[in-house]
């Protein structure tokens, strides 16, 4: 304990530092508020990638927006193409129906015709 009470009262005496020294302890929390500011190189490279990145963003949504309108036309053409099958496969089944072989026996009977298998005959290129 006796030389803890020694080194305090070597170190309060006045004197014991140094000019350097008492300079440093006197202001301890002083720091240096430079501040560097930017070249016009690097004010230009920043304005350049942030007018870049904004217009990447507008041309993105302008993008998003035209992919929108494409599939909506999709989706429209593939609904009328799904109604015309639907009537190509309506209109085949009434052309079956009116060649039908019954039918066609049907209507001769009306005309009073008949089917001779003598009379037929079968041509083929």
């Amino acid at each position: 304990m006796a030389q803890n009470n020694l080194a305090n009262s070597v170190y309060a005496t006045p004197g014991y530092y140094s000019a350097g020294e008492q300079q440093k302890q006197q202001n301890p929390e002083v720091k240096s508020n430079v501040r560097l500011g930017l070249s016009k190189f690097e004010k230009t490279v920043v304005i350049l990638g942030c007018s870049l990145v904004f217009f990447l963003m507008v041309g993105l949504v302008g993008e998003k927006i035209s992919l929108g309108n494409h599939a909506t036309e999709l989706q429209v053409t593939t609904n009328l193409l799904g109604k015309v099958k639907d009537d190509n496969s309506i209109l085949k089944q009434e052309v079956s129906e009116l060649q039908s072989g019954n039918r066609l026996q049907k209507i001769a009977k009306q005309a009073d015709l008949s089917l001779s298998n003598k009379n037929v005959r079968n041509v083929s290129k």
